[in-house]
């Protein structure tokens, strides 16, 4: 009789191992399935965040600036820029936008001073930046961001940049 309670003594506990391998490699594949997971969810959310916040900043810079004659693109320095210009106590200022060295840069500087293309502050990751009017009052940014993925925006300006349009300001 001993032999037989040994034997399913054994029995008894290669189930419960077994059990217990289950489990565990159950236990391992789904936190690598669920790792993946969390992986690729933080990279879509980065990706989209750096998208949007290149599109609103952008589109928020122009839509400050929009008011009669104010935006034009210049490539006077040899790099194209979109200029945002205003007039504060008699001096004409300008905000440019522009892409130097795989980043989108804004300067905010008199327009008689001229300053270095690194001279602006760096704002976010995008490369190969472009502006053209596509009429008087449609304005097309064409960017890639940092995934490379190319972007491409169109801001429709309140102000034409015509004469026919000119805004009134109340104060």
């Amino acid at each position: 009789m001993p032999e037989k309670e040994n034997g399913r003594h054994m029995i008894d506990i290669l189930f419960v191992l077994s059990l217990f391998c289950v489990f565990a490699v159950s236990s391992v594949v789904l936190i690598l399935f669920g790792a993946d997971i969390y992986n690729k969810t933080v990279s879509s959310m980065n990706d989209n965040y750096a998208s949007r916040t290149s599109v609103a900043y952008i589109t928020e810079k122009i839509r400050q600036s929009d008011c009669f004659d104010s935006i034009r693109i210049d490539d006077s320095l040899g790099y194209e820029r979109l200029l945002m210009t205003r007039t504060i106590n008699g001096m004409e200022y300008a905000t440019s936008l522009y892409e130097y060295d795989g980043y989108l840069y804004e300067l905010f500087a008199r327009t008689d001073i001229e300053l270095p293309i690194d001279a602006g502050q760096q704002v976010i990751a995008l490369t190969a930046l472009e502006f053209a009017f596509v009429s008087d009052n449609l304005l097309k940014v064409s960017f890639h961001d940092e995934t490379n993925e190319k972007k491409e925006l169109y801001i429709h300006l309140h102000c034409s940049q015509t004469q026919e349009n000119i805004p009134v300001f109340l104060d």
